[in-house]
Parts: C-alpha cells; structure tokens; sequence
C-alpha cells in the first residue's frame, strides 16, 4: 500500500540525521548510527537479509549499552522491515518493544513514526481500522508541529484514509482540508500527490460530485503509471473509481474497471510470490538472531548475578564473623543472665500457682457464701410470704390492714426475687449452669408464661400478645427452665417500663428440615424505650440506665442473667429501641424436632382445679414458722396434716401411720431430709416424698433424686403450686 511504502523510506531517510544530530540528551554512538543507517539504504535496495542482520546487530549493542533511544531505533527499523517483508508477527513483537523504550526518553521524538508503523501493522494484518485509527490519531496528534512536513503529511494521509474506510468522511473531512494546505507548503519532489488525488477522488465521489471525482481519479492515475515501484496503488485506483461508476449506474465502465483491478492483483500477487523465498530465509534469520539475543541477555544477566553473588558471600562472610565474635563475646553473660531469669521464672511461677489457688479458693468461697445467704434468706422470707399470703385470704379485715398486707407480701416478693437473682448469676459466672434439654411443647409453654403475668400486666393496663408459627413443631428439645428464665425477665422488664401498652411474645419460624428447626423468639413493648446514651450498658449486671428509668423497681440484674442464659444456648441476644416509642430484644435458637409426637404432657395437671383435695399429709419442718405457714396452706387447699421436727421423727411416725404423701425440709437438726428419705425407702417405696427447700434447686435435685425423693418443691410456697405438685405426685403414684 502506497501510505505504507512511503512513511517508511521517509522517516527512514530523514529521521536518521535527525536523531543522530538534534538529540542533545544522549551521547551519540557512532558504531550504532553506522549499523541503523546501513540498514536503512540496504532496506530502500529491497535487500532486506542483510539489513535486518545489521538492525539485530544495532539491537545487541544498543542492549549491552543500556540505551533506551538507541535500542527504540533499532527494534523500529526491524519493526519495518519485518512488515514490509509481511512478517506482521514479529513485525508487532518489535514495534512495541520500540514504543517501549521510546516511552522512556526524554524527548520522545520516534514515538510519532512508532505509532504509525503500529498503525499500518494493524491495518493491513487483519484490516483493524479501529485500532489502526487510534494509532494514526496518537501519531498525528503528537507530529503536529514536532516532525517535519513532509514527514507528517503521510500519517495525516493514513488518517484521513482509514476515516474513509470506515465511511466516517465527516470526520475525515477537516483532515483533508488540512492536507490541502500543507500540500502548498511541500516541495515538488517530496509530495505524496498520488494519495492525496486518490483521498481527493473518494472525498468527492462521496458528495455525488463525480465530474470532479473523475478529474481527480485521471490525475491519480498518470502519477500511479510513473510510480512503478506501488503496483498495489492502482488496485486502489480501479476499486475505488468502478465502486463510483456502480454507484452512478454507468455498470460498462464499473466493469471495465473490475477488470483492470483483477489484472493488477495478479501482478500484486506475482510481486509478492517472488518475495516468499527471501521471506522466509528473513524470518529464519529473526528467529536465530532472537534466540542469540536472548542467549546473550541470559548470559549478561548471569554474570551480573555471579558478581552480585560474590560480593554478597563476601558481605555475609563478614557479618557473619562479626556475628560470631559478638555471639562468643556475649555467651557468657548471656549464659548468667538466662540462669539467673530461669530462678526468677521459677518463683514467679510458684506465686502464680499460689494466686491462682487463692482464686480459685475465694470464688468457691464467694459461691459458697451467695448460696448458704441465699438459702438462710430465703427461710425467713418463705414465713413472711406465706404469713402475708395467709392473713389476705381472709375477707374480713379493714382496707387499711389489706394495703399494709399488701405492701408487706410485695416487698418480701420483691427480696425473694433479688435473693433468686443473685444466686443465679453466680451460678452462671462460675459456670454451674447446665442445660437440661427435653421434649417440650414450646406453644403451651409460651402460654402459661403470659398467663402467670396476667395481674402484673392489668395493673398497668397492659395487654399481652401472643403471636406463635404454627408451622413450628409441636414438640421440640429445649430446657423449658432456662427458657421459662429468659422470657419471665424479658416479660417482666417490658411490664414494668410500659404502662398502657401492648407487649407481644413472638415465636417465629427461620428455618426447618426434617430433624432441625431455627426460632425466633422476640418480646416487644410499646414503653419508654432505652436512651442512645445507656443502649452500650444495658446487659451489664446491676446496670439501670439513666433518668428515664429513675424510681423504677429492679436490680438491673434481669438482663445480665438473660444475655449468660442465652449465650449458654449458643446464641446472642439483641435489641432494638427508641425513646417514647418501644423496645424489641430477639435471638434466634436452633432446636431438634422431638421424636414425641404428643402435644400434651402426661403428667401435667390442670393447675385450674379448685376441689378440695382431702389428703393427709406429713410435714418434716423444724422452723415454726414455717410449720404454721405450711400448715395453713394445706388447710387451705383440704388437706390435714400431721407436723415433726426432725428426720428421725418422721421414720417413726411413717413406720406406725399411713400418709398420702411427705413434705419434707432438707435441712433439719438431729436426721436431715436426705437421710431421712435413705431410711424411709428401706421400708416404704410407695409413699411419695416431696422435698422442701429454699436453695436453688439445681443445687440439690441430683441428691434428692438418688437418696428416694419424688419431686422438689422451692420454698416460699404458694397455694397453686402446692396444690399442683401433691395432685402430680399422687397421680404417678397410683398410675
């Protein structure tokens, strides 16, 4: 192509000089300027062999030399001449190697000439206009002004052309005007007027001025006729006049000139065939220059890692002396020093295991202690609930005596709440809680939860909720204790900081298979909600948060406990909330389905029986007070009781009387309720034994399970719960 020929042999003639003599930033090389030069003449011989040996050549020296512009020239002439011999391959492979090290020179005067041999490679390897069309407007855009004129006249020709390959002639048209005006300033000798005809004709055929078109198409053509050496720039011609004759309808002369362009390719082709032989002796030369470059490169890299591999031994060889006369010097002391760290390491560890024992030691004691408190508190509080609960039964006293009773009852359940509080979160810091998981109908649960805060949640004209999954399993393994735990305190704190309200209980389908189910259990109440400013402290023990909540009853234990419980479960609590508006605490569980498939459990016992129950029942208590609240009680609810004051006592009496069932306290002088029990079931297995206590009854159901007893029962006692455990045993006992 004629744009191609005559970029190449004229930035190969004029930039030659150009490069050697106007580059003021590197030191010329005469060696390497001798090499290119010769190159190029032997190139414009069409002796292309022995110019890309001296190119290779140019190469090598130009890398043993580290000399970026140089080596850019250099790969730029092999670039060329692989091109023109259609070697687009390596052709690519060497201009942007010349792009590269063009890039890193200071003025960048090649980079022009560069982006247009791309240029071309692009558009005569696969015919990518669009890339080839970028290359020329980089090329173009940094000649302007910079090479020139008769140099950068042909990219601007290369531009406007791919432009009008692309049918883009708008665009290509300020371009052409622009190639009009410098075409003026060109000398004779150097015009690429041949092109510029050609560009003019397509231009002009493409507005429908054809008598133009055909004036401009004849001038193209007698230059193309003296221009011998570009065969190919008369098969533009006749390709691109008879697609203008078809266009206009004049098929006669379309067709002759078809003709003509068929002849001209076979000359083309015949041109290019009498190339292949040298082609190929030419890439042969590439591929074996190439590999002694890369031969010598390795080589070069070699020796260099050698010396560098020298000095390091001998840097190392002296730091590592220095290392061993300083390791020889401070052996020693060193030597003490460890010796001497080893006693103090000895005695640090022989106080640390003393600490630790120590700590060990006051917790258990701090446990101890909260327990044996807990339990003495309670004894006392178990007479004063019962005395209170007793005295409001009776409908005959004055409204002022009930209000005192009331406040009396309110304040001792008050204490007993906080006395069970703090025994169980010491229970869950010292890691003495465990779960006790068991088939549980979870909706039944939910429901006797809300039940039992019904008159909590009237007084402060609450209404409770209940929203349950019905998708949810009927039965599934869980510790109905701990969560009964979690949702009283969540229950209960949402009571108390909302008045007028709504509290829902949700318990919420996430996910199920066929043995795993995942909840949500969520509790929300319309109240005061939490402050911003205390939302980091609520879970923390004894926090109550700010203003809002002053003269507020509670511990500010409630949450602390929940968050321990549900961490126990493997899950987290969390919460949402806003001041005036409400608060939601949620967290999720993930369960196992309960092979029971029963919805009820058989040993419940409807809790709403009032008939009286007509048993006579023993009573193992020495405190009187309780022995008169116990007696009440069971008074209350139809029972006759018989009442003693020790273990001993009672295996006397059971050996001579019949009993329905036994209260008996754990903790009795002379013959504790354990013993007592051991005793009684060598002769009686039958009686049911209900144990009575005011510690925590996980502390001590495994005891009382092994020594005989039937059930526990927590002191204080209330007359519902009474009632529902004689009932519960003393049906399993006839069944």
């Amino acid at each position: 192509m004629l744009k191609n020929i005559i970029l190449f042999i004229f930035v190969f003639v004029t930039s030659l000089s150009a490069f050697s003599q106007d580059e003021p930033s590197f030191v010329q090389i005469d060696s390497i300027d001798v090499l290119l030069k010769n190159a190029q003449e032997l190139r414009i011989k069409n002796n292309m062999y022995d110019a890309l040996e001296l190119a290779f050549k140019a190469v090598t020296y130009a890398h043993e030399l580290e000399h970026n512009h140089y080596l850019s020239h250099a790969y730029f002439v092999m670039g060329t001449i692989q091109y023109e011999i259609i070697d687009y391959k390596n052709a690519k492979t060497h201009m942007l190697k010349a792009l590269e090290h063009s890039e890193k020179t200071e003025s960048k005067k090649l980079l022009p000439y560069i982006l247009q041999g791309m240029a071309n490679i692009y558009y005569d390897e696969n015919e990518d206009y669009e890339n080839a069309l970028i290359y020329y407007k980089k090329g173009v855009e940094l000649g302007k002004d910079k090479v020139h004129i008769n140099n950068y006249a042909i990219p601007l020709h290369n531009l406007i052309w791919t432009y009008m390959d692309l049918n883009k002639f708008d665009e290509a048209a300020p371009y052409l005007k622009e190639a009009d005006s410098i075409d003026k300033l060109i000398p004779v000798g150097f015009k690429n007027a041949s092109t510029l005809y050609l560009l003019r004709a397509r231009n002009f055929t493409h507005k429908g001025e054809i008598k133009n078109a055909e004036e401009y198409f004849k001038k193209a053509f007698d230059l193309l006729e003296e221009e011998q050496y570009w065969i190919k720039g008369k098969s533009y011609f006749y390709q691109y006049r008879s697609e203008m004759y078809q266009n206009i309808g004049d098929y006669p002369k379309a067709i002759a000139d078809l003709k003509e362009l068929q002849k001209n390719e076979r000359k083309v082709f015949e041109n290019a065939r009498s190339k292949n032989q040298e082609i190929t002796k030419i890439r042969f030369k590439v591929d074996e220059y190439e590999r002694e470059l890369e031969a010598a490169k390795r080589e070069k890299l070699l020796l260099m890692n050698i010396d560098k591999n020298n000095k390091t031994i001998i840097y190392i060889s002296i730091v590592g002396l220095l290392l061993l006369i300083s390791v020889m010097f401070f052996y020693y002391r060193g030597y003490q020093s460890k010796k001497k760290s080893s006693e103090i390491l000895r005695l640090k560890n022989i106080e640390l295991g003393e600490a630790k024992s120590a700590a060990e030691k006051l917790s258990k004691i701090k446990s101890q202690f909260i327990s044996t408190i807990s339990h003495e508190l309670r004894t006392p509080l178990y007479g004063v609930i019962g005395i209170s609960s007793l005295l409001l039964e009776n409908k005959n006293r004055s409204e002022s005596d009930r209000k005192l009773l009331d406040s009396l009852k309110v304040s001792a359940d008050y204490l007993l709440n906080l006395v069970n509080k703090v025994l169980k979160l010491s229970k869950i810091d010292s890691e003495e809680t465990d779960l006790t998981k068991t088939p549980t109908n979870l909706l039944s649960l939910s429901k006797n939860i809300l039940q039992s805060f019904d008159y909590q949640s009237a007084e402060k004209e609450n209404e409770l909720l209940l929203e349950y999954n019905d998708n949810i399993p009927c039965m599934v393994n869980l510790d109905p204790l701990r969560i009964s735990e979690i949702l009283i305190n969540l229950i209960g704190n949402a009571i108390k900081f909302t008045e007028n309200g709504k509290i829902w209980l949700r318990i919420q389908l996430r996910s199920i298979d066929s043995k795993d189910v995942r909840i949500r259990i969520e509790v929300e109440d319309t109240g005061i909600g939490i402050p911003d400013d205390q939302k980091e402290y609520i879970f923390e023990e004894f926090s109550q948060a700010g203003s809002v909540y002053e003269n507020k009853q509670g511990t500010g234990l409630g949450l602390s406990i929940v968050r321990n419980l549900v961490q126990k479960m493997d899950s987290t609590i969390h919460f949402e909330s806003h001041k005036n508006t409400g608060t939601k605490f949620y967290f999720d569980l993930d369960l196992k389905i309960s092979d029971q498939l029963n919805e009820a459990n058989k040993n419940s016992v409807n809790p709403e029986t009032n008939w009286s129950l007509n048993y006579k029942i023993l009573v193992a208590e020495d405190n009187k007070i309780n022995q008169l609240v116990t007696k009440n009680l069971l008074k209350t609810i139809g029972c006759t009781c018989i009442i003693v004051e020790n273990g001993s006592e009672a295996i006397e009496i059971l050996k001579k009387e019949f009993f329905d069932l036994v209260l008996m306290d754990i903790n009795m002088p002379i013959l504790d309720g354990m013993q007592a029990t051991l005793e009684i079931r060598k002769f009686d297995n039958n009686t049911p034994i209900l144990a009575l206590t005011a510690s925590e009854l996980s502390e001590v159901e495994g005891d009382c399970r092994n020594a005989g007893m039937n059930d526990l029962i927590n002191k204080p006692l209330n007359k519902k719960d009474l009632r529902e455990a004689i009932l519960k045993n003393l049906k399993l006992n006839n069944q």
